[in-house]
C-alpha cells in the first residue's frame, strides 16, 4: 500500500508540474505550482522530528510565496509593474537573498527529496521567470556571492549542495531569457546532481570527514572523484561545458561583470569540491583498519555517463 501511494504523490508531483510549465494563465500555472507542493510533502516526510520541521518550514514559506504571487497577479491589472510577482517566484526559487530556508530545511531531508526539491520542483518558477522581462542582475550577483562563500565552511553535503543549488540557480537566471541555453545547463546539472545522490547513498557519506575514512576500491574512489568535479564544474566534465554555454551567452550579450564575478565565484566552488577529493586521495593509507567503512557493492557506470554524456550532448549540439 505504501508502494502504491509513493507512485501515487510522484505522479501528482510530476502532473503539477507540467500542468504548470504548459498553461497559458497564471491561475492554471498558480494550480499546477499548489498541486506539486502539495504531493510533495507526503514524498519528503519521513518519521523524525528534524524532518517534520523541514516539512513544516517548506509547507509555509510555499504557501507564503503563491499569496504573494496571487497578490502580484492581482496587482498586475491594477499597475504595470510585475515586481511583487517575481520576488515571489524568487522565493519559491530560494534564489539569495531568500536563500536561507533552502540551508535550513536540507538538513531534515533524504538524498531523493534533496534531489526532487532542486530539481523538479525549481523547473515551473524558472519558466514562469522566462516570461516576465525582468533584469535579475543583482539577484545573480549575490547568489553568486552567497553560494559560493558559504560553502566553504560547509562540513555536510547536503548542506554544500544546498549551497551549490543557489549558485547555479544564478547560472540559470543569468540565461533565463534564452531557454536553449538554461534548459541544456538545467538537464546537464540534474544528471550531475542524480550521479551525486547515487554516490551518497551507495558510499553511506553524509559529511566531507566520511571520505577519508574509507576502503574502497579504486574504481569507486576514481567514480567518486569524477562525479564530485563534475559537480564543481571542472573541465573536461558534464558541470564544466553547462558553465561555459552560460558564460559565452553572458559574454556575446555584454554581461562583462556577471561574467567577471561568475568566473570568480566558480573559482570557489571548484575549490570546495576539490577539497573533498583531495581529502579522500591524501588520507587514504593513515587510517586504522578500525576506522575503514565495510565494502559495498557499487556500480562504476558513474564514469562512463559523467565523461561519455558531454560528448554526445555537445557532439548534438555544437557551441
Amino acid at each position: 500500500m505504501l508502494m502504491n501511494l509513493e507512485i501515487l504523490f510522484n505522479f501528482c508531483m510530476v502532473m503539477g508540474v507540467t500542468i504548470a510549465i504548459s498553461s497559458n494563465n497564471w491561475l492554471m500555472i498558480w494550480l499546477g505550482l499548489e498541486l506539486s507542493m502539495m504531493s510533495f510533502i507526503p514524498i519528503m516526510s519521513k518519521k523524525s522530528k528534524l524532518n517534520s520541521e523541514s516539512c513544516i518550514k517548506y509547507f509555509i514559506i510555499q504557501s507564503l510565496s503563491s499569496s504573494i504571487m496571487m497578490m502580484g497577479v492581482i496587482m498586475m491589472s491594477i499597475w504595470t509593474s510585475n515586481m511583487i510577482l517575481m520576488l515571489s517566484v524568487l522565493l519559491k526559487l530560494g534564489v539569495s537573498p531568500f536563500h536561507t530556508w533552502v540551508v535550513s530545511i536540507i538538513e531534515g531531508m533524504e538524498y531523493y527529496s534533496i534531489f526532487v526539491m532542486l530539481t523538479l520542483m525549481k523547473l515551473s518558477p524558472i519558466i514562469m521567470l522566462s516570461y516576465l522581462n525582468n533584469n535579475f542582475n543583482l539577484f545573480i550577483i549575490l547568489s553568486l556571492l552567497v553560494g559560493s562563500i558559504s560553502g566553504l565552511n560547509q562540513n555536510s553535503i547536503s548542506k554544500i549542495m544546498g549551497y551549490s543549488s543557489i549558485f547555479n540557480m544564478s547560472l540559470i537566471l543569468s540565461s533565463v531569457n534564452m531557454q536553449e541555453i538554461w534548459v541544456t545547463f538545467f538537464l546537464m546539472y540534474t544528471i550531475s546532481l542524480v550521479l551525486m545522490n547515487y554516490l551518497v547513498l551507495k558510499l553511506n557519506l553524509n559529511f566531507i570527514n566520511q571520505m577519508m575514512m574509507n576502503n574502497f576500491k579504486m574504481s569507486t574512489k576514481t567514480c567518486c572523484w569524477f562525479t564530485v568535479l563534475s559537480m564543481g564544474g571542472f573541465p573536461p566534465f558534464m558541470g564544466f561545458f553547462g558553465k561555459l554555454l552560460v558564460i559565452k551567452f553572458l559574454m556575446t550579450t555584454n554581461q562583462f561583470l556577471v561574467t567577471f564575478i561568475m568566473i570568480m565565484t566558480s573559482l570557489i566552488v571548484m575549490f570546495f569540491y576539490t577539497r573533498m577529493v583531495v581529502m579522500s586521495i591524501i588520507l587514504f593509507y593513515n587510517i586504522p583498519k578500525w576506522l575503514t567503512m565495510t565494502k559495498m557493492n557499487f556500480n562504476s557506470f558513474v564514469i562512463m555517463v559523467s565523461l561519455i554524456l558531454p560528448f554526445i550532448l555537445f557532439n548534438l549540439k555544437s557551441l
